[in-house]
């Protein structure tokens, strides 16, 4: 079963974001992001319930490569996937320097 995949308004505005950041630093880069945006939102239409629910309902996604991840709804009554972001997955800083 395929669910349809539907994004909240600013899910766009997210990855435009993403997208321009990376841009500056490599075009390559910025279509490698957009490539795992595709894989990764292939991967939850086909597994729906493929993520564990992390708060509210809600489901993440982690990006391969990046650090961001997909938040989405499983909305089963009607077989869809609302798409409410995709977020900056913000790591702790650790300081590799020597001293």
């Amino acid at each position: 079963m395929r669910y349809k995949v539907i994004n909240r308004p600013f899910v766009r505005q997210d990855i435009q974001e993403a997208i321009d950041y990376y841009k500056n630093i490599s075009p390559e880069l910025a279509a490698k992001f957009l490539s795992r945006i595709r894989e990764a939102v292939r991967y939850i239409r086909q597994n729906p319930f493929g993520d564990d629910v992390m708060y509210k309902n809600v489901r993440m996604c982690r990006l391969k490569q990046f650090p961001y991840h997909i938040h989405y709804l499983v909305e089963e009554q009607n077989e869809t996937i609302v798409i409410l972001a995709v977020a900056f997955s913000k790591r702790e800083n650790l300081d590799f320097s020597e001293e």
